[in-house]
Parts: C-alpha cells; structure tokens; sequence
C-alpha cells in the first residue's frame, strides 16, 4: 500500500495551538529547532503531509478515529524519516499489515511539502 500527500506550506497552520492538535511534544521539540521561521513553517506542513501519507497508506479515512499524535515521526541519527505507530494506527498495521512496516519519505520548499508512505 502506498499513501502520499502535498501541500502549498503557505494554505497549513502555523500557530502553536495546531502544532500541539497535530504533534507530540518531542515532533514540536524538532519542527522548532531551527532559528529560520519560514523553515519551521515547512516543517510543520512536512510533518502534516507525512501523517496523512501513512493513514492514507493505511487505508484510515476520517470515520476512523485515527488521531494525528497516533503517527509519530521519528528521525534515525542519520536524519532518515520514520514513523512509529499508537492507537488506531498501530491497531490497523498488526491486524491487516502484520509482519510489514512503513518506510517514509518527505520533502519540503518554501512552496510545497510533500511526503510519501510506502507498507512493505
């Protein structure tokens, strides 16, 4: 299954309030590292497109309950992208995807971020 998502960063939400509906408190720690604001905005819209590739990915739409805090995206001392799975999306994965797992990729410019999720 492959889920993918993009988006003008200028159309996402960039205040505090739908940081903290979206992401956990390590994701706002790494969108809010750097000192550049039009990079901390791509971040966020980085991280909203990588959520929404892996429920796609998933086959989660909007009558599932999956929450965005329910995807975590993680980065390996390299820098590579991960996710790890709670709640409903965690319950999807080991019932229909038991034995896969999820590789992600993101881009992002001052324009657009994208992100791609692919079950392998």
């Amino acid at each position: 299954m492959v889920g993918i998502d993009i988006l003008e960063v200028e159309r996402i939400d960039e205040s505090d309030a739908f940081l903290k509906k979206i992401a956990n408190e390590k994701e706002i720690e790494y969108v809010k590292k750097s000192s550049c604001e039009s990079l901390v905005h791509q971040r966020i819209a980085a991280l909203f497109c990588v959520k929404e590739a892996v429920m796609k990915a998933l086959g989660l739409g909007a009558d599932s309950k999956v929450r965005f805090k329910d995807i975590e995206l993680c980065h390996q001392p390299s820098g590579k992208p991960y996710v790890v799975l709670n709640g409903v999306a965690k319950k999807k994965m080991e019932s229909e995807f038991a034995g896969k797992k999820i590789e992600v990729s993101l881009s992002h410019t001052k324009a657009y971020a994208t992100a791609i999720a692919v079950i392998i």
